[in-house]
């Protein structure tokens, strides 16, 4: 049975900046910005390098969750992400500093380069232009200039493609020796096999991601992953509460445990709005596996509504995209679901008219 999920004009109803293009081009986001990371000359020699400190905002900040729930496979060094107007105190000379903005702009982050270049830090900046860009140039610092064509719909956040190429392939060239655990161009293969299942041609009966955003019109969703998808789930948080529209929580385990979730007393008015999302993986060390397991039975028992997700593939890289994936086009068509334009957001656009 056909529902307006179906219907290509719903779309054209509510997605203003064709957010879906954007979505769709996600794989040619992630080879362009890759390609551009392995041949941007770097002014300083890795081995130098003893920390990464990674500053970013907003759908900036995104990517740099993702690699930091990868960094046992990606890197041997501390990594860390700040969001905020100042580096840590222990910045310095053989700290890596990656100032990461879209738009290039964020005033956070052109505060963190002023700090960067006070402390002499090695710099990297990744942005798609602004004063940024400008700042990269004048200071001679490393630049990676993302390719906003790839963008249709230029809201930061879906260059989450571009970002994520940039971040991973800076750290690859970091950490030569991971080269054997990520292969961008099965990365991009499972990126575009994961996209085919949830297009917008594909009818709701064929198509998981128009089914779970039906089933959860209005929901607050509560997302719940561990180890290499706890990036994951903070990215499609944020992805639910700013596409969706609708309240959306994080929480990872272990610090999300059974005993805090027997004392959840939620009305059950309340609990009827809300669904649990869990981000399984049988790559999970057995004892995040089981208490996965704990937390079901606990949620059940509490009558809490929820959906596990398990990605199919076999490979620690590619349950990732697979996963991140697949709840980008949940949030997506939820945001359709809702009456919502995914691609804005008045109350954004509100904030910074008062900060003017």
């Amino acid at each position: 049975m056909k529902t307006f999920l179906d219907d290509s004009k719903t779309y054209g109803q509510y997605d203003t900046l064709d957010v879906y293009a954007s979505i769709v081009s996600t794989g040619q986001q992630f080879e362009s910005a890759w390609h551009d990371s392995q041949f941007v000359n770097l002014n300083f020699e890795p081995e130098s390098i003893k920390n990464i400190v990674f500053a970013g905002m907003g759908g900036s900040n995104l990517p740099a969750h993702i690699v930091l729930s990868l960094s046992p496979l990606l890197l041997k060094i501390p990594f860390e992400i700040i969001s905020n107007y100042r580096l840590p105190q222990y910045t310095a000379k053989n700290t890596l500093v990656v100032l990461a903005s879209y738009s290039g702009n964020t005033e956070e982050i052109l505060s963190c380069a002023q700090d960067a270049s006070k402390r002499q830090c090695k710099t990297i900046v990744i942005t798609a232009g602004g004063k940024l860009r400008d700042l990269a140039l004048s200071e001679h610092w490393p630049l990676i200039l993302l390719d906003e064509k790839l963008n249709r719909s230029h809201v930061p956040r879906y260059g989450i493609g571009l970002m994520l190429g940039a971040v991973m392939g800076l750290t690859i060239r970091l950490n030569q020796e991971t080269f054997r655990f990520v292969d961008p161009k099965e990365i991009v293969r499972t990126i575009e096999r994961t996209l085919d299942l949830f297009k917008i041609d594909r009818p709701t009966n064929d198509n998981p991601a128009k089914e779970f955003a039906l089933k959860n019109k209005g929901m607050s969703l509560m997302v719940l992953s561990a180890n290499h998808l706890s990036g994951v789930g903070k990215v499609s948080t944020n992805f639910f509460n700013e596409t969706s529209k609708t309240f959306s929580a994080y929480f990872q385990l272990p610090d999300l445990n059974h005993h805090f979730l027997e004392g959840l007393a939620f009305p059950l008015s309340l609990k009827d709005h809300a669904r649990f999302i869990l981000l399984n993986s049988s790559l999970y060390p057995e004892i995040i596996q089981k208490r996965f397991q704990i937390t079901k039975d606990v949620l059940i028992k509490q009558n809490y509504q929820l959906t596990v997700i398990k990605p199919e593939s076999t490979d620690i890289t590619a349950q990732v995209f697979e996963s991140l994936v697949f709840l980008m086009m949940i949030s997506y068509y939820l945001s359709i679901v809702n009456k919502q334009d995914p691609g804005t957001n008045p109350w954004v656009d509100f904030f910074k008219k008062q900060l003017t």
